[in-house]
C-alpha cells in the first residue's frame, strides 16, 4: 500500500483494507474519554474551590470569634490580677500602720 494511501485514511480516520491495524495514533474514543476527563476536571476543580471558600469563610469567622473571647478573657484575667495586688497591697499597708 503506498506511503501517501495511508497517511490519507490515518487523517481521515479510514480503515485500512485486510488484517493491518490502522495506522493513525489515536482513536475516537480516546479523544472523546480525553474530553469527558477534562470535564470532570473542571467540574471536580470547581466544586473543590466553592468548598475551600465556604471553608475560608467559617474559618475567618471562628476566628475572629476566638480572638473576641480571647481578648475578654484577657481583660479579665488582667482585672483579677490587679483586684489581688491592690488586695495584698492593702493588707500589707493595714498590717504594717497597726
Amino acid at each position: 500500500m503506498p506511503e501517501e494511501a495511508i497517511k490519507e485514511m490515518a487523517a481521515t480516520s479510514e480503515q485500512p483494507p485486510g488484517n493491518e491495524p490502522p495506522r493513525h495514533l489515536v482513536s475516537q474514543e480516546f479523544f472523546f474519554l480525553l474530553q469527558r476527563i477534562d470535564r470532570l476536571d473542571e467540574k471536580f476543580t470547581e466544586r473543590i474551590d466553592r468548598v475551600e471558600s465556604k471553608l475560608t469563610s467559617r474559618i475567618d469567622h471562628v476566628e475572629e470569634k476566638l480572638g473576641e473571647r480571647i481578648d475578654n478573657l484577657r481583660f479579665w484575667a488582667i482585672g483579677a490580677v490587679i483586684a489581688i495586688i491592690a488586695g495584698f497591697a492593702g493588707t500589707i499597708v493595714t498590717l504594717a500602720l497597726r
